[in-house]
């Protein structure tokens, strides 16, 4: 049996605040919910949310201005390249899954193919 690996709540949290930073969702100087109400929102521990805020703040994403709340910093290119990496390499992750998993190369183009064409490429 595979080990699953389960990404924590706080680390999805992260990754899909920097999704809208990178898809424009959220911009820069745009101001986040407080914790609090992001916990109500997520329907997530309070210290989930701190844990995250802590580490997008880590990462540059955002900003906490006492007395005023937490923002979007001004380096939204920086995240939108990094975020494009990180696509990028998910898709390395997951062809070279299918190759170990006794997929051909032309097969998994074929794949690839049909889902930029929209068409069905589960065959």
């Amino acid at each position: 049996m595979a080990i699953t690996r389960k990404k924590p709540i706080y680390l999805k949290l992260v990754d899909r605040i920097k999704n809208e930073v990178a898809n424009d969702i959220l911009s820069a100087h745009d101001q986040l919910p407080s914790v609090r109400e992001m916990a109500l929102e997520e329907k997530i521990n309070p210290n989930t949310v701190a844990k995250a805020y802590k580490e997008l703040e880590k990462q540059n994403v955002i900003e906490t201005i006492p007395g005023k709340g937490t923002f979007v910093t001004r380096n939204t290119q920086n995240i939108k390249i990094l975020n494009r990496k990180q696509l990028i390499d998910n898709l390395a992750e997951a062809i070279d899954k299918l190759q170990k998993n006794g997929i051909e190369t032309d097969k998994i183009k074929k794949i690839i193919a049909g889902i930029l064409g929209g068409k069905d490429a589960k065959n």
